[in-house]
């Protein structure tokens, strides 16, 4: 018996395969009458870049810089995610019912992808199979691979095409 999928959490990197990858996920919530949490993980500054401005600047000027950009940069994406789901959908997200909420995180990608999972209880993972490697051998991306790997949940990884706005099929079962 297939199990019952109600809740999809989707995630993107925002990368070129985003919409293609968003139109999937929506065909397939239609299908089975399922929500869709969508989700953005924004990852921190690394330790060469953090190392290189308490180089320069003091370590309180630093943390200030980072939680007021971090808090902007997610506002920002935010609003970005608002905007590309009203025009793929057509509708805002209090209009539609079809997605449940959008989130934004800053983190560690899969981290923040499993948490989120957990939180909103999803019965399904859908990513894009791949987002910036420049290699045709790459086929995933390391966060997809370490999701893969680390989920208690399935993990639906859908392949992207060259083209970025390539269309799917509507009946995809």
């Amino acid at each position: 018996m297939f199990p019952q999928i109600k809740t999809i959490l989707y995630t993107t990197a925002l990368g070129p395969h985003t919409r293609p990858v968003f139109r999937f996920a929506v065909s397939l919530a239609k299908q089975i009458d399922a929500g869709i949490v969508l989700l953005h993980v924004v990852e921190p500054l690394n330790h060469s870049t953090r190392f290189l401005l308490d180089s320069y600047l003091p370590s309180d000027v630093v943390d200030n810089l980072h939680k007021q950009n971090t808090r902007g940069i997610l506002e920002k994406f935010h609003q970005r995610l608002e905007t590309f789901c009203e025009e793929e959908l057509g509708a805002t997200l209090e209009q539609t019912t079809l997605l449940s909420e959008i989130r934004v995180i800053s983190g560690l990608p899969c981290e923040v992808i499993l948490h989120e999972a957990d939180r909103c209880n999803a019965d399904l993972i859908v990513v894009g199979a791949h987002s910036g490697s420049r290699s045709r051998t790459d086929l995933l991306g390391s966060t997809t691979r370490r999701l893969t790997l680390s989920s208690k949940r399935p993990v639906l990884i859908v392949p992207v095409a060259d083209a970025p706005d390539t269309q799917w099929p509507q009946a995809l079962i």
